[in-house]
């Protein structure tokens, strides 16, 4: 896991964040970016029960709507009402 897949990362710009525990700026990939002993696993649609099939480029469907959809793995999903994190 990396840093950026931490519930305590904030995206500063493009190329990196900050822990908000640490106060420290981490990259978002790279050397430093991975994830430190304090890693709390992020709401993202990559780790929900309803999202599937990413390909390469970690597009995939979300089935957790009345529609399926395709979304990102790398979308937040903190507001998601339907949003179930995967085991």
């Amino acid at each position: 896991m990396k840093h950026i897949d931490c519930q305590n990362y904030i995206y500063l710009d493009c190329e990196k964040g900050m822990c908000a525990l640490s106060k420290t700026i981490v990259p978002i990939d790279g050397n430093g970016s991975e994830a430190c002993s304090r890693f709390v696993r992020a709401p993202k649609c990559s780790c929900c029960v309803h999202f599937s099939n990413p390909d390469s480029h970690n597009l995939g469907t979300c089935s957790g709507f009345e529609k399926p959809d395709w979304v990102y793995g790398s979308c937040g999903a903190e507001t998601c009402e339907h949003f179930k994190m995967n085991k």
